[in-house]
């Protein structure tokens, strides 16, 4: 089965390349390349791990092909504009009033939001300080208030602006990169280091700045600085834990979330959806419905290394079965195809939008990034909006008309 899968996602990666369907980060090639990368790193996989199961192997059949041709299909069916080669990567316009004001709301805001975790978890053993800030962040206890939309707020001002380099000064850029650690830090999390990195990479690659090996050793060098990471978090009290070696955390971070998925059941809960929504019905419970709500925190499983992350498939597969699968693959579909056309097509809230789509794309050999954490998607989201837009209109598909003007402006005179 990984032959014939590899061999067919081979053929599928030359066709696009060779027609020009697409380029690197198109969401159909990301998808096909990305599993193909795991197929592939498992035919060198020497045992540490249990094989790969017919559940993963169905999803995976299911998955790929609706994903691609519904990204394909809603693509070339949105209107596109007849744009120069530098359109994708033109100036645009935003409101720079909305970003400074954002940009100082997080140098206060973020410095706090460490500050007050650091307070509740230094009333425990400091011994396991790193621990335990990631123990509270999974927590339902924590509530922080505004300085909770810190971690948001930087996204939103790093994507754009990485996309509106040298406009945005090298001194905030950095300003907001430093925010951005602290609030990773603070929850021991590493999807807001991964955004930073995945989304600079796929801007400057746009930019024509770096090339696909320069991707791969910058790739290397953040696996190892995560190892280096997570052996920082282990139990420092524990005397009798075993550390873990590289090649365990290569196993377990890269390649154990498709053997685990092996291992998801079904939810009997007669909430709909009370996995791949789980976020949204917390939301809900803080404001007094009576719902049910998951552990963030998911259960670890043995395969026979210990793993507690499943794949894209699997909130999908907990609610809704292989059918889940399958719909929820033509709904990514949709949205990737949908946000790829509008980069393409010079948007700049489109720029910003889809940079997050490859960062779960990207990651969705991991687990789901985007209906997980649909509230925080949603805030990101009106946060850029607000920023990516000179005037307050829905500036999603631009013209050949705004691309060129864009461009005089940005030549003519710099941005106040």
């Amino acid at each position: 089965m990984d032959i014939a899968l590899i061999i067919i996602f081979v053929i599928l990666l030359v066709v696009f390349r060779a027609l020009k369907v697409g380029d690197y980060f198109s969401p159909w090639t990301l998808t096909i390349g990305v599993w193909l990368a795991i197929l592939v790193m498992f035919q060198f996989e020497s045992g540490i791990l249990y094989p790969l199961g017919p559940k993963f192997y169905t999803s995976l059949c299911l998955w790929v092909p609706i994903f691609t041709v519904s990204s394909l299909v809603t693509y070339y069916f949105l209107p596109g504009v007849a744009r120069p080669a530098t359109a994708i990567v033109s100036d645009f316009k935003c409101n720079m009033t909305i970003f400074d004001v954002l940009f100082y709301i997080s140098m206060i805001i973020s410095p706090l939001y460490l500050w007050q975790i650091l307070k509740i978890v230094t009333m425990f053993d400091t011994q396991d300080l790193l621990y335990n800030l990631r123990i509270l962040s999974v927590s339902k206890t924590q509530q922080l208030g505004f300085l909770s939309y810190a971690s948001i707020i930087n996204q939103s001002l790093f994507i754009v602006a990485v996309w509106k380099f040298p406009k945005i000064p090298l001194w905030k850029l950095l300003c907001i990169v430093v925010a951005s650690f602290m609030c990773a830090f603070a929850i021991m999390e590493k999807g807001g280091i991964f955004f930073m990195f995945l989304s600079t990479i796929f801007v400057l690659f746009e930019k024509k700045v770096i090339k696909p090996r320069t991707i791969a050793i910058a790739g290397a060098v953040l696996i190892v600085l995560f190892y280096l990471m997570n052996a920082a978090r282990e139990v420092q009290s524990d005397k009798n834990a075993e550390s873990m070696t590289f090649v365990d955390f290569f196993a377990i971070y890269i390649l154990s979330p498709a053997v685990a998925y092996e291992k998801v059941a079904r939810d009997i809960s007669t909430q709909i959806g009370s996995h791949t929504f789980e976020t949204l019905y917390l939301f809900l419970a803080r404001f007094g419905y009576q719902v049910e709500v998951n552990d963030k925190l998911q259960e670890f499983v043995w395969v026979p290394l210990p793993t507690n992350v499943y794949t894209i498939f699997q909130p999908f597969y907990q609610d809704f079965g292989q059918r889940g699968v399958a719909f929820f693959a033509l709904v990514y579909g949709f949205f990737s195809g949908l946000s790829y056309r509008a980069f393409t097509n010079g948007s700049g809230f489109g720029k910003c939008i889809y940079s997050y789509i490859v960062y779960a794309l990207v990651l969705q050999f991991y687990q789901e990034n985007i209906f997980l954490s649909i509230v925080a998607v949603i805030q990101f989201s009106f946060f850029t909006f607000i920023i990516a837009q000179d005037v307050f209109r829905a500036e999603f598909f631009v013209s050949n008309k705004e691309i060129a003007d864009n461009n005089q402006s940005s030549s003519t005179s710099p941005e106040q």
